[in-house]
């Protein structure tokens, strides 16, 4: 596996935040950063087919039996929002 460098922008409290957790696992920056960005990948992996997973039930229990009511809907997202399962205002990417 080749090594690549890269350039990256974040807030000084973030660069901050960073430093500390990549010196309490006694690692250095880019590797705390590589492990973190796989650990995100793969859980965007995971979300992805969960999601997906979700949308195929759904659309299975609607061909069977019509429209899924929009309280159930609202309630599913309440549900998996209170459980940190569903946002609705994903997080955004410094500049």
């Amino acid at each position: 596996m080749g090594v690549r460098k890269l350039s990256i922008s974040v807030p000084s409290e973030v660069e901050e935040t960073i430093k500390a957790a990549a010196a309490e696992e006694g690692k250095p920056v880019s590797t705390w950063l590589t492990e973190a960005a796989v650990e995100k990948a793969r859980a965007a992996t995971l979300y992805a087919a969960g999601r997906a997973a979700a949308q195929e039930l759904v659309a299975e229990y609607e061909s069977e039996h019509g429209k899924l009511p929009e309280e159930f809907r609202q309630r599913a997202r309440a549900f998996l929002a209170e459980a940190g399962l569903f946002d609705d205002e994903p997080w955004q990417a410094a500049g």
